[in-house]
């Protein structure tokens, strides 16, 4: 689970950048499922679902069985690429 004192900077920063018309609320469990299963400290929204059509990775540390947020790192995605996936 995201712990209390960073999820309201993690909604935050999320609706900042994604293009979702689902609430973030109704699948959170499964990214973080996912995360655990995979034994990773990060999840990545596609440019496509993006603002600003960059991959972005959201970053988080695991701290007394939390994850706490700890910021989102982007990436440029070649036009060609994204024009194939739209």
């Amino acid at each position: 689970m995201i712990s209390a004192n960073s999820v309201s900077t993690f909604y935050q920063t999320y609706y900042s950048i994604v293009q979702d018309t689902v609430p973030l609320a109704l699948f959170l469990s499964n990214i973080i499922e996912e995360m655990d299963e995979a034994q990773r400290d990060y999840f990545k929204v596609a440019a496509p679902r993006t603002k600003e059509k960059k991959d972005s990775y959201f970053l988080f540390e695991r701290s007394n069985g939390e994850l706490v947020f700890k910021g989102v790192r982007t990436t440029d995605v070649p036009s060609s690429k994204l024009e194939s996936k739209e």
